[in-house]
């Protein structure tokens, strides 16, 4: 199996709302994938945008959070304070440290 890093930079009108509902998002993918969710880091870049890094242990645990995570009303105060989105992606980890 091999890690997958799931990368989304978009844009927010309210970063400290975001970041507010931020702990339910990850509880809930904890409660939801179990091991398949390796961890997350949330960052804002240099131009205001921000940045989603999380760690799957699959690309098909990347692709299935990505499908069912938008519409889950329990995370909804963080995916609704998201606006554009940039850029998605999904990158094989090829090394970890």
């Amino acid at each position: 199996m091999t890690a997958t890093i799931e990368y989304v930079r978009f844009e927010t009108d309210d970063p400290t709302a975001l970041t507010a509902h931020r702990e339910e998002l990850i509880d809930l993918l904890r409660e939801r994938y179990g091991d398949d969710f390796r961890g997350a880091q949330l960052a804002r870049c240099e131009d205001g945008s921000m940045l989603d890094l999380i760690v799957w242990a699959s690309p098909e645990a990347a692709r299935r959070a990505a499908s069912e995570m938008p519409g889950d009303p329990r995370v909804q105060g963080f995916f609704g304070r998201i606006g554009a989105v940039h850029e998605m992606r999904h990158a094989e980890v090829l090394h970890s440290a």
